[in-house]
């Protein structure tokens, strides 16, 4: 009997490795694409998490605030300051990660991106900023053309006039912003949740990228209600000398946090 019809021997199959699981959870493929109202779920469990590490979360929010204030006062280290952010979001994701499974959030968790992956988180940071110059050039481009635009049909407007600009300026200048949030929200989406999946899942720089792009375009819908309640939150947050903003930042971090658990891992409560 040959080896080939051997009754014995163990079926083969050709089987297509899963996504890396880590200690965080097996990675969902394609992310799970969430209801709109869930988008208010992830803010009011978030709230939750909040309250388990309120200490070190609001410490932590001082201390980066502070650090990325000092560094924007310096000049041409200014644009450096984007770059430290993906590391304190990282350092952000790792202390809401110890709540979810030890109960609670130590301070030093806020430079855990700086020591265990500094080079993919850098890689992503810089690839953030590019971007995100390009798409602001691109929108002072468009948004200069338009102004000349309407000068010429116009024949120009007085600089000095006390009534302000005319409404073709203005409506310019709008669209102008337009542009540039159009061109921007998809680069806010590619590092959305790159640091959750690089720290948390040891994803490379591009592939943690392509998969917060891929989560936020499946859940642009609850991203639409979760940014309404953002809002109204921050709003309100300001108008105790802005002091409410100590409660609403760490707040809305914490509600990233378990909107990434819902959608690439699937942890809905």
């Amino acid at each position: 009997m040959t080896e080939t019809s051997n009754p014995y021997q163990p079926p083969e199959a050709d089987i297509e490795p899963p996504r890396p699981e880590g200690a965080a959870g097996q990675l969902l493929d394609p992310p799970n694409a969430c209801s709109a109202a869930r988008g208010g779920s992830w803010i009011a469990r978030g709230w939750g998490l909040l309250q388990a590490g309120m200490g070190p979360f609001i410490g932590m929010f001082l201390i980066s605030g502070l650090i990325l204030m000092a560094i924007g006062m310096i000049p041409l280290l200014g644009m450096a300051s984007g770059l430290l952010m993906p590391f304190f979001f990282a350092g952000w994701v790792v202390a809401c990660e110890r709540v979810r499974t030890e109960g609670n959030a130590r301070f030093e968790d806020l430079f855990a991106g700086f020591s265990s992956h500094f080079a993919p988180l850098a890689i992503a940071a810089l690839i953030y900023l590019a971007a995100n110059v390009v798409a602001t050039l691109i929108a002072i481009l468009v948004m200069s053309v338009m102004i000349g635009s309407a000068a010429v049909i116009t024949g120009g407007f007085d600089p000095n006039a006390v009534n302000g600009p005319p409404v073709q300026f203005m409506l310019s200048l709008l669209l102008g912003m337009l542009i540039y949030f159009a061109i921007t929200l998809p680069v806010m989406m590619l590092i959305w949740f790159a640091p959750h999946l690089i720290v948390l899942h040891d994803q490379a720089p591009i592939d943690a990228m392509k998969m917060s792009f891929q989560g936020c375009l499946r859940n642009i819908i609850p991203f639409l209600v979760y940014s309404v309640i953002a809002i109204g939150l921050f709003l309100f947050g300001l108008i105790p000398l802005g002091l409410g903003l100590l409660i609403v930042i760490p707040w809305l971090t914490c509600a990233n946090y378990i909107a990434y658990r819902e959608i690439y891992i699937g942890d809905v409560d």
